[in-house]
């Protein structure tokens, strides 16, 4: 009957004259099946432990803070789409109320020729948010909001990356002196997403982003430095080694050029995932996390203006907005600046949709 037993089991059959070698394979086999058994063991350990803790830093408060919110505008942007950037700026500060903003130093358009700098336009932008007590979230370097990512002078483009680098330092320079005592600035955002290679840019660099926050703290430190990266394709713990604060991307709907149709990040990432990783950034670098990329507008095939209402409708309708808002207040973060606000205008002049705009009224 043993031997049946060992038979079932696989083990080897073990002849008279034989006992050493087939007893120490009996022996192996157990020690095998033990390791194997531990391995399990710890496996199982290691993933309940790991979901423990994704649960806990995910879960929500008994109250949430108040979510403040706030637009990215573009003035180029705004110029493509409407036509007249300063009356759509106009009209995000006075006729929606916007306090909170992120402006951006485009390098093309403050320096349109080499040594030659430009001014006015960002000058307007920052006197009148002060003007209507808005404060300033002022991107700069080289890597900034809206395509194409990285907004180099036509000057510069076929420079070697060293040397470019080198008169984005002097850049800086410049903006930082102009800029750092005007009573709207609340604080810089350096480059846009710097950690993510996307939009044609130069690859990552980090040796070259600290070089650019040592500059931004040696220069100014009064006011803290926001490092951005995105919430949907990142974990954020690289980008929180940079700067005091962590700005993240939050998009639900988007364009695959992989297989050229809409994308959902609805079922992947839900709100309480967002809250995990903050926790986790504030826990591990002492960050606090704030949403700086809040989706306000249509990600489809091509750029809006050349979308029909229909394609507009299927990545950013008017419950999509609304949404969309809940979504990021379940996040529990406690600012955020939507990404679309010339879209807003843009329906509301271009299409004799004044929807979206009538609906972010409510919001500041």
């Amino acid at each position: 009957m043993e031997r049946g037993i060992l038979k079932s089991h696989s083990y080897p059959e073990i002849s008279g004259n034989e006992p050493s070698k087939y007893g120490f394979s009996i022996v192996s086999y157990v020690m095998q099946t033990v390791r194997k058994k531990w391995w399990r063991v710890i496996s199982i350990t290691v993933i309940v432990t790991l979901l423990i803790i994704v649960t806990w830093l995910g879960r929500p408060e008994f109250k949430a803070e108040q979510m403040e919110y706030g637009v990215t505008f573009s003035a180029p942007n705004a110029e493509w789409v409407v036509g007249n950037w300063k009356e759509a700026y106009e009209a995000t500060l006075v006729d929606l109320g916007v306090k909170r903003l992120r402006l951006s130093a485009y390098w093309n358009i403050i320096e349109p020729a080499d040594g030659k700098f430009d001014f006015s336009g960002l000058d307007y932008q920052m006197d009148r948010a002060a003007e209507e007590g808005a404060q300033v979230i002022l991107s700069i370097g080289r890597k900034l909001p809206r395509w194409p990512e990285c907004h180099t002078p036509d000057w510069a483009v076929g420079w070697p990356e060293e040397q470019q680098q080198a008169r984005v330092m002097k850049m800086l320079v410049i903006v930082i002196e102009r800029y750092q005592e005007h009573p709207a600035l609340r604080m810089w955002q350096l480059e846009n997403e710097p950690l993510l290679d996307f939009g044609g840019c130069p690859p990552e660099d980090r040796r070259f982003l600290a070089e650019e926050e040592r500059l931004v703290r040696t220069l100014d430190d009064q006011h803290p430095i926001l490092i951005t990266d995105s919430g949907e394709l990142n974990w954020w713990l690289d980008a929180a080694k940079y700067g005091d604060i962590l700005g993240t991307t939050m998009y639900r709907t988007v364009h695959s050029t992989r297989t050229n149709r809409l994308f959902s990040y609805d079922y992947i990432f839900p709100s309480w995932l967002y809250r995990a990783k903050a926790r986790l950034v504030n826990l591990v670098e002492g960050k606090d996390i704030i949403i700086s990329e809040l989706q306000g507008e249509p990600w489809g095939s091509g750029a809006y203006i050349y979308l029909s209402e229909q394609e507009r409708g299927e990545s950013f309708s008017l419950d999509r907005f609304i949404e969309l808002q809940k979504f990021a207040e379940r996040t529990q973060l406690n600012e955020a600046y939507w990404w679309g606000v010339e879209y807003w205008y843009w329906e509301k002049v271009k299409n004799n949709n004044p929807a979206y705009w009538n609906f972010a009224k409510t919001l500041f």
